[in-house]
């Protein structure tokens, strides 16, 4: 736990753990006259102190205060009895409001769609199937078609899918993921991600186990690289994905890589977290930077020298570096499917 600063009034320290809470930062109200705002997590501070220094008007200071508000409203309906000046969030990133359907999203789910009825969802019979493959099936030479002009086939397997609920689960994710990338990024980035995404992913499990693959997976993994890394170190009130999310979509991962759910393109899931997450980079590195310089000043602090070992080492290395992880597990699954 960091102190972050003092206020002389009660409505001043109310107004900055309004703008906290609605943030995602986890901060406390302490004193009695100075009022002290304490943020719990080292990691957050970096990022609270760019809060407080930030300009508010009168209109976004009265549009926090009614957002924090309801948040507060509804965390007493489902805890009842909560501090009330205690602001808890532990379950997800910044509040977002549901997002309507953008364009290239809408494309590429449409054509996913189109695709599954024309070739009868991934029936290596269909002539469909095998001219948007990344080589037909029988091709004796490497990348032939692709080197004689037909470019297309290298991103094209994305909208082949083996059964209804491949199909159903990655146009799940699309509808999740894509319309935030379009919305707070534009649509050159969205297209840049999901060709990329593919065409790292596609070219990889091309040429480890040849054109017998599809799917839009690799693209999604690329987008939720993407998402998250924005969602966990970008500007606050932009992207959101949630803990659950985070979690199921790595136990997917590992599950898909462990061989217990049949075959599956391991190799364009991970090379399209790759990509995800080498795009994500900026946000990162900013984080980064804010944090070594806000570690130089609270060196000796309660949260650097207190607590178990587990909660001392997930502070300084698991949380922090967390991207490093997710990347790793990716090297580990093309390890694996190399060897």
């Amino acid at each position: 736990m960091l102190r972050l600063t003092g206020c002389d009034g009660r409505e001043a320290a109310d107004a900055l753990a309004d703008r906290l809470l609605v943030a995602g930062i986890d901060a406390e109200v302490r004193g009695d006259g100075p009022w002290e705002i304490w943020v719990i997590e080292e990691d957050d501070l970096a990022r609270a102190e760019a809060i407080r220094a930030a300009p508010e008007s009168a209109d976004e200071r009265r549009a926090v205060r009614a957002k924090a508000k309801a948040i507060r409203a509804g965390r007493a309906a489902a805890n009842v009895g909560a501090a009330s000046r205690f602001i808890e969030v532990r379950d997800g990133w910044n509040p977002v409001g549901e997002l309507g359907l953008q364009p290239v999203t809408a494309a590429l789910i449409l054509a996913s769609v189109v695709v599954a009825w024309l070739t009868k969802l991934g029936d290596p019979r269909i002539v469909a199937l095998q001219q948007l493959s990344i080589e037909p099936w029988d091709s004796p030479t490497f990348l032939g078609h692709v080197l004689r002009g037909e470019v297309w086939r290298l991103f094209t397997p994305m909208f082949i899918h083996f059964g209804v609920l491949h199909l159903v689960f990655n146009m799940m994710w699309m509808r999740r993921l894509g319309p935030q990338v379009e919305v707070h990024h534009g649509l050159p980035v969205m297209i840049a991600v999901v060709l990329a995404s593919e065409l790292l992913g596609s070219l990889a499990q091309y040429a480890v186990v040849g054109p017998t693959f599809g799917g839009m997976s690799g693209v999604v993994y690329g987008l939720f690289g993407f998402v998250w890394m924005h969602a966990r170190f970008g500007r606050p009130g932009t992207y959101a994905l949630s803990d659950q999310d985070v979690v199921l979509s790595m136990l997917w991962f590992v599950a898909c890589a462990t061989g217990w759910l049949g075959p599956v393109a391991n190799l364009g899931h991970a090379g399209g977290l790759v990509v995800g997450l080498l795009c994500g980079l900026p946000p990162y590195l900013r984080h980064l930077r804010g944090r070594r310089s806000s570690l130089e000043t609270v060196e000796h602090s309660w949260a650097q020298t207190q607590g178990t070992p587990w909660q001392r080492f997930r502070r300084r290395v698991l949380t922090p570096y967390t991207p490093v992880w997710f990347l790793a597990m990716a090297a580990v699954v093309i390890a694996m499917e190399l060897w």
